[in-house]
């Protein structure tokens, strides 16, 4: 399907890329997860068929849903009008000639949730839910309720064993305190039959399409880019983010060629963002060379394999991403990490405080009083009630909320220490803002989070927002509200640091909260936020879709939606929300 593929310089890449992610692996110790993800091949059966479920409604619509990882709105409709994607824009009902899409809607509106990162992103489209209700609070998040640390896509944890578990034992579903969009299909369409590629959430599909590259890349996707800059050419690190993706859509093709396509098909692609990360030129460079030169060849062949298969008929094909990317400095200066002078968890410490070790797991008798989190433009302190461990030896217990006096004494270090330096000179004027709560996530009205004014006072975001324009950033005081006001939302931390990034012009004024690359994500930002929903079906016009879309959406941009359009797309079935009005 996809021509020379499997070149021996390919394949000499591939083998080296696998040793610098096995080594880590066999030293980690997690070889016995390692061994079951081999055996269990391109695909995982997830379900057994029950008997007595009827088949999917042959008059439903049909669903593919690519999920394409670190590409923006903007960026992506400029190259589909101009003509410079056809293969990609014939999938999507054009001609391949540049801005004629009679059975294509492109929706100019959709915003990512806060942070915009993958973990929590992905989990909000495939809920439909935002993050204080389906709990996937970012890429890393502490779980106070129960004292644990989530990291389905590591920042800090060099120890990722846990995802390889995603696809082995589901560790990224098992996260989920939603239903997914599958699940609730299953519930008025027993029968659906529904195949997902690399996805990280997949509960409620019956086959999971795997291809073993991609999931060694997210396992050790923070020790494996430090390895791409080090070791291999920008060419070299093309082709081997290109090979991790075309094998889940080979695998699919091969899949579809066998046996009857599925009802809904969800292919996940990562290997644009990765390359994005590690790419030493501007993103949105890297980005159209990876559409152009990735994307393109494998949009031609899973087309391909649709009209061949029949599969296109009456299928509505969705396409989205969960956030863009913003260049960043490849430098000490600029990262904002863990080690070494001039980090985050040195201001704490000089602060009084003593930070939970940045491991997955620790010793249930190890003392921490506060916990970070890195999200790139964000991060989350997590605050202890200080007088459930006032010996400083004792586990603090972590199921109370924090006291206001502690997470007051956070919020005034970093301020004070931003503004004069004088706690860890190296972080002086790094960040944009300080947002302290103010209330618990689960009760009461209001905003969750104010912006910190120093000296115990603080200020509504919108407020603040309107004394001190932003014009980079977008609904924040919103989508803050959707990060922190639910059942879930104190798993966005007592104390979030929004980084000078989003809101600054220039790479060498940004700051990021990750070890070292050259673009990152995660602001509030239009650069990091608007990303691209558009819905195609050859068997419909634009204006049909338009209003199939808008039907759902009603004027609103929150990405928690495109979750109520999926499955209004296959099932007719109105937005939870609509319920409650």
């Amino acid at each position: 399907m996809l021509n020379n593929r499997k070149s021996s310089g390919s394949i000499r890449r591939a083998v080296i890329g696998l040793h610098l992610v096995l080594l880590p692996l066999l030293m980690g110790g997690c070889v016995w997860q390692a061994a079951q993800f081999w055996v269990a091949g391109e695909q995982v059966e997830l379900r057994e068929t029950d008997p007595d479920e009827r088949p999917a409604p042959a008059d439903k619509p049909k669903l593919l849903i690519l999920a394409i990882d670190g590409i923006d709105r903007p960026l992506l409709y400029r190259m589909l009008k101009d003509g410079e994607l056809p293969e990609l824009a014939k999938l999507l009902g054009g001609d391949g000639s540049g801005d004629d899409f009679p059975h294509a809607y492109f929706e100019r509106s959709m915003v990512s949730v806060l942070p915009s990162s993958t973990a929590v992103s992905w989990a909000t489209t495939v809920t439909g839910e935002d993050p204080a209700h389906h709990g996937v609070a970012g890429n890393e998040y502490f779980i106070r309720k129960t004292g644990t640390y989530a990291a389905p896509v590591p920042v800090t944890i060099s120890n990722a064993e846990q995802v390889l578990k995603i696809y082995t034992e589901g560790y990224a579903n098992d996260l989920l305190e939603a239903p997914t969009v599958y699940e609730r299909m299953r519930e008025t369409d027993p029968g659906v039959r529904v195949w997902v590629g690399m996805h990280q959430f997949y509960t409620g599909a019956d086959r999971l399409i795997l291809t073993d590259r991609t999931a060694m890349l997210e396992a050790f996707q923070s020790y494996f880019q430090e390895h791409v800059v080090s070791h291999l050419t920008g060419k070299e690190a093309l082709s081997l983010f290109r090979e991790l993706d075309e094998e889940v859509v080979e695998n699919m093709d091969d899949l579809m060629e066998s046996e009857p396509p599925a009802d809904v098909i969800t292919i996940y692609m990562p290997g644009l963002d990765h390359y994005a990360h590690v790419a030493d030129r501007d993103p949105d460079e890297s980005r159209t060379e990876y559409l152009e030169k990735a994307i393109e060849p494998m949009m031609k062949s899973l087309r391909e394999t649709l009209e061949e298969t029949g599969a296109l008929e009456d299928r509505y094909v969705l396409l989205t991403s969960d956030h863009g990317h913003t260049r960043v400095t490849h430098d000490d200066r600029n990262s904002l990490g863990l080690d070494g002078e001039g980090e985050p968890p040195q201001v704490l410490e000089k602060a009084g405080f003593t930070v939970r070790p940045f491991d997955l797991e620790v010793d249930e008798e190890t003392f921490f009083d506060t916990a970070l989190a890195y999200q790139g433009a964000l991060a989350y302190v997590y605050v202890a009630d200080r007088s459930t461990c006032s010996d400083g030896e004792s586990p603090c217990d972590w199921s109370e909320p924090a006291r206001e006096e502690d997470v007051e004494a956070v919020a005034e270090a970093y301020w004070r220490n931003n503004r004069d330096g004088d706690l860890v000179p190296e972080m002086r004027d790094t960040l944009d803002m300080v947002l302290v709560r103010t209330r618990a996530s689960d009760e009461g009205e209001g905003d969750v989070f104010e912006v910190y004014l120093g000296d115990g006072k603080t200020q509504r975001l919108a407020d603040y927002l309107a004394a001190n324009p932003h014009p980079n950033y977008v609904d924040m005081p919103e989508r803050m509200q959707g990060l922190a006001d639910g059942p879930h939302g104190d798993r966005a931390g007592d104390v979030i640091l929004v980084a000078h990034n989003g809101n600054r012009d220039h790479p060498d004024e940004r700051f990021y909260f990750a070890s070292l690359y050259q673009s990152w994500h995660g602001s509030p930002s239009h650069r990091d936020s608007d990303i691209p929903l558009i819905v195609a079906n050859a068997d419909r016009s634009s204006a049909e879709i338009e209003q199939t879309v808008q039907k759902v959406l009603k004027g609103e941009s929150s990405q928690r939606l495109i979750g109520d359009l999926i499955l209004n797309l296959r099932t007719g079935e109105k937005s939870s929300r609509d319920d409650d009005q």
